[in-house]
């Protein structure tokens, strides 16, 4: 697939003018509250026993029929689920769901005949098959049951009510599934497809996944039946239930018109219009900048519920507000956690930190005047603790997995550097092959594939980077020496870095000069502390700056104006700085001695030769180096890690 080519009309941009007088700075931090929202509602899944049972993984699921009656009115559920499955193991005489022991299995159904079943206390409901079923052989099984879903306080299932009116809403992510009905709730397998039932007082509309195929009046009551046809995990199943006030409105893709089928509190459904309407241009965006909409054939839509953020159901997102950003951010999962699901919690930043860049992109390109006030906010959040990964290595911690500032801005930063150091054709490229790959598509990645994708197309390996940027903590802070002679400009650039977990980062790094009306930026590939690079400048030049488009995550950086006699001294280069032991000294001067001193001046007896410096035998902290040229003597300030 070549690289699309995309270009946003006047008619988007316009379309956005009258935002930014309207969009505030705390906009930005919407992010925050959606990252608190999602680590909030995760607490007490993650702290209880609400975990899938092992034995869930001895089969393949291939199609639920969800059939349920539910009132708005009455904290209750009744459900029948239908689940067809392929063993995977042989001998395979039982079948595992989990389900809470607060819901009652009336009955289980073999072939139409009954099977005895036990639920267990550990939330997992135990079905023994009168006979062993083929490994490889699809078979189906039907549960049903009732009860009042356990009141978790975290969204699973939740009756509340708007305006006087009595709603039901689900909210799963990630393991409140078993909460309200039988099911499997594992990262690692999708059901193909999906058939969701629903009979309700008429005064009611169902929102759920997929198109709604079938409206059946019962005289009192009304069945809703959707249809969804697309490979979705468990917990990305929602129901949404009130007198919901309908409406569509149409995006214009790539691939032909496509329905935005919402459902809103009437009380509210003036003011609902409006916002809503502002998707469409963010929709066309992303279908041209991603790749086409993923779940073409049915549609997208959002239903109003109850919780502070949003949730980004599959094909139905649940909003608790129409805001640009909320709505930018729940449309991207579609592709992003959607399409194409993180394997693990580890690696959430493939949900979360490319929703985030999305949003991003939407500011770039369709709300130009805060592009740069986003790109500012990212980094000094990130910026704001010396400490940190986007990798997330503690999957038990919902707050670390949530995490704002690594798992949604570090995670979003780190796709705009690697925009950045690829080039934005290449990384739209492997952005596209990552997201069409027929191994990923509708199924699970993890950051590895991704880097792959990455590097097939831009033929650069991305190891260090992700080593430096992914797993490892911290940014980098830069120091800019620079000196004009005649129209040769010099720079010395040293390095530090915020957290010892990465000596170096090794980033193209951009310097802009201006000065007598002109202006020009140069990009040097900075491989160590303390290198030099020098260009010619046909202008006198008055004033630099480093990274002024904020390319590179990074604080404190300074830049200042040299004298001719450092940069005399800064042909002489010491590096790794910081370093594990081993320095060099590289320069074509004449070196006449060397002389290394600890922090408290003390001289040290140290093992030199050929102009290398083995620092190994002693302890971190700062040394100094004393080098005896000829015509002058040079000091260097080395970090021991």
């Amino acid at each position: 697939m070549s690289f699309k080519q995309y270009s946003i009309g006047l008619l988007f941009i316009c379309t956005f003018q009258f935002l930014i007088s309207t969009i505030q700075a705390q906009d930005f931090f919407e992010i925050d509250k959606i990252a608190t929202s999602e680590a909030n509602r995760h607490q007490l899944h993650f702290n209880n026993t609400l975990k899938s049972a092992a034995e869930t993984r001895n089969y393949d699921l291939k199609y639920h029929r969800l059939r349920w009656e539910i009132d708005p009115d009455t904290n209750y559920i009744k459900g029948e689920i239908t689940s067809y499955f392929i063993p995977v193991v042989s001998n395979f005489n039982q079948i595992y769901f989990d389900l809470t022991t607060s819901l009652t299995v009336d009955s289980v159904k073999y072939h139409q005949s009954l099977v005895s079943f036990t639920q267990l206390a550990n939330n997992s409901l135990k079905i023994d098959l009168p006979a062993i079923i083929s490994q490889n052989n699809l078979d189906s099984i039907t549960v049903f049951y009732q009860g009042v879903p356990a009141n978790s306080g975290f969204g699973s299932f939740v009756q509340s009510s708007h305006a006087g009116k009595s709603i039901i809403w689900t909210l799963s992510e990630p393991f409140g599934a078993m909460e309200w009905w039988p099911c499997k709730q594992t990262l690692d397998d999708k059901i193909d497809s999906i058939d969701v039932i629903v009979t309700t007082p008429k005064i009611n509309k169902v929102a759920s996944q997929g198109l709604l195929v079938n409206e059946t009046d019962n005289g009192t009551n009304k069945t809703y039946y959707w249809k969804h046809r697309y490979p979705i995990t468990t917990y990305l199943i929602s129901l949404a239930i009130t007198n919901y006030s309908e409406f569509t409105i149409n995006a214009n893709l790539t691939q032909g018109s496509l329905p935005i089928l919402n459902y809103v509190y009437p009380e509210d459904s003036l003011t609902n219009y409006s916002q809503i309407n502002l998707i469409k241009p963010i929709f066309e965006l992303y279908d041209s900048l991603f790749t086409p909409y993923p779940f073409m054939n049915e549609k997208y839509g959002h239903a109003k519920f109850g919780w502070s953020g949003g949730m980004e159901h599959q094909t139905m997102s649940s909003m608790g507000s129409f805001s640009e950003h909320l709505m930018s951010h729940e449309l991207a999962h579609q592709w992003f956690g959607n399409k194409i699901t993180c394997a693990s919690w580890a690696d959430i930043w493939l949900n979360e930190g490319f929703a985030t860049y999305a949003t991003g992109m939407f500011y770039k390109h369709l709300a130009p005047a805060w592009w740069l006030p986003w790109r500012q906010d990212m980094i000094n959040t990130v910026t704001s603790l010396p400490d940190g990964s986007v990798y997330n290595p503690d999957s038990t911690s919902v707050n670390r997995i949530f995490s704002s500032r690594l798992s949604y801005k570090k995670g979003a930063y780190l796709l705009r550097m690697l925009e950045w150091k690829i080039g934005e054709q290449h990384f739209f490229q492997g952005i596209n092959n990552y997201i069409t790959d027929t191994n990923l598509s509708y199924g699970y990645a993890n950051t590895q594939v991704l880097k792959l994708h990455l590097e097939q197309v831009s033929g650069i390996d991305l190891t260090e980077f992700f080593t430096d940027w992914f797993y490892g903590e911290g940014y980098p802070s830069y120091q800019i020496t620079w000196n004009q002679q005649g129209n040769d400009v010099h720079f010395l650039v040293e390095q530090t870095t915020s957290h010892n977990s990465v000596d170096f980062y090794e980033m193209p790094i951009p310097i802009y000069l201006s000065g007598q009306g002109f202006d020009t930026t140069l990009v040097f590939n900075h491989t160590f502390s303390g290198q030099q690079f020098a260009a010619s400048i046909p202008f006198l030049v008055d004033s630099i700056a480093f990274d002024p488009e904020l390319c590179i995550i990074s604080k404190n950086n300074t830049t200042v104006v040299g004298v001719d006699e450092l940069f005399n001294s800064a042909k002489l280069i010491v590096y790794p700085n910081p370093t594990n032991g081993i320095v060099h000294i590289n320069t074509a001067a004449k070196i006449n001695s060397i002389r290394v001193f600890d922090e408290q001046g003390q001289l040290l007896n140290v093992i030199i030769q050929d102009n290398t410096i083995n620092l190994s035998a002693f302890k971190a902290g700062f040394y100094f180096l004393e080098i005896q040229l000829e015509k002058e003597i040079v000091r260097k300030k080395i970090n021991k890690i």
